[in-house]
């Protein structure tokens, strides 16, 4: 199996990759390629550990590989298939030949990460796509352009092309995709417009990302919607893509966002969402085979739109 067209729809304890670039490049860097849901720090460690090698024998992460060679990565078991895996219904809001669009519910991961292997969005994307060639006659194997946080829900765009999936994830890379989120935050919020720019950095808690050592520029839009009592329904345009973006710039407001406990939400009542409220409801990017513009809108998921309605 070769690179990042591997299929993901059924169980797998090794992957076996082949060398094929002409240009010699690290270990690390040519499974970070490859394995794209791991960070590079990950796959590192797991090149130490011999979890990963080369030509069958343990290496170093910084050792070029060259055409031809074999690197082998043994996968965690992980949580194992689930039982829904292959009739798991997955929401499309838009599909053409090359680009799908999917309203992603609450608690699913995009890609494999830690023990979650199988259960992800990109694992049932696979296995639903399993089988269908496309206009190339090669194998459809869909391919996240962008990403959102495990409890985020809404729009998520995948491609069904490599040449349209490496244009669509540069937009999206170069900010030229127009992003809005509907956000309910904790407390009524003051201003009807408002520009935060708060530089950020990586972190666990909201001290730890705006004390980190390396702070990056960051900006967010946002407006308000509609004030209730003790809570505000914002919709949020960031013009950057950090990490965590929205849920640290609201939270620096003091106004976290609802369930948002890791950034200083209080604990939500047991009768309602066991999580934060945010959601992707809207995206805006050019269709590089169509040459035309998509405007692609999200509805609220079922238990954000309880929660509004028993504030209203």
């Amino acid at each position: 199996m070769i690179g990042r067209g591997r299929d993901l729809s059924e169980k797998r304890d090794v992957l076996c990759l082949e060398v094929r670039s002409v240009k010699a490049q690290r270990l690390d860097l040519f499974v970070l390629y490859n394995l794209n849901w791991k960070s590079r720090a990950r796959i590192q460690s797991l090149i130490r550990d011999g979890k990963i090698l080369l030509n069958g024998e343990v290496s170093k992460p910084s050792r070029k590989v060259r055409s031809g060679e074999k690197v082998t990565v043994h996968l965690s078991q992980g949580t194992g298939l689930p039982e829904d895996y292959g009739n798991r219904e997955i929401d499309v809001l838009y599909e053409d030949s090359w680009l799908l669009a999917v309203n992603k519910p609450a608690g699913l991961l995009v890609h494999p990460v830690g023990r979650h292997v199988y259960d992800t969005l990109i694992n049932y994307l696979h296995h639903r796509y399993r089988g269908v060639t496309g206009e190339d006659g090669l194998p459809v194997r869909p391919r996240l352009c962008h990403r959102i946080d495990r409890d985020t829900t809404g729009l998520l765009v995948a491609a069904k092309d490599s040449h349209v999936h490496r244009d669509v994830q540069c937009q999206f890379e170069d900010r030229h995709v127009s992003k809005e989120y509907v956000a309910l935050v904790t407390g009524t919020y003051p201003r009807d417009e408002d520009l935060l720019e708060v530089p950020i950095g990586e972190g666990r808690t909201l001290e730890t990302c705006l004390e980190h050592k390396v702070l990056k520029d960051s900006r967010t839009r946002v407006r308000v919607l509609r004030r209730y009592r003790g809570h505000t329904l914002l919709v949020c345009l960031p013009h950057t893509g950090r990490q965590n973006q929205i849920r640290v710039h609201l939270a620096a407001q003091g106004f976290p966002i609802h369930g948002d406990v890791q950034y200083g939400a209080p604990e939500p009542l047991a009768e309602l969402p066991q999580r934060y409220l945010l959601h992707s409801s809207r995206l805006r990017f050019y269709h590089p085979r169509e040459k035309v513009w998509v405007d692609l809108r999200a509805p609220l998921p079922e238990d954000f739109q309880n929660v509004i309605d028993r504030l209203e």
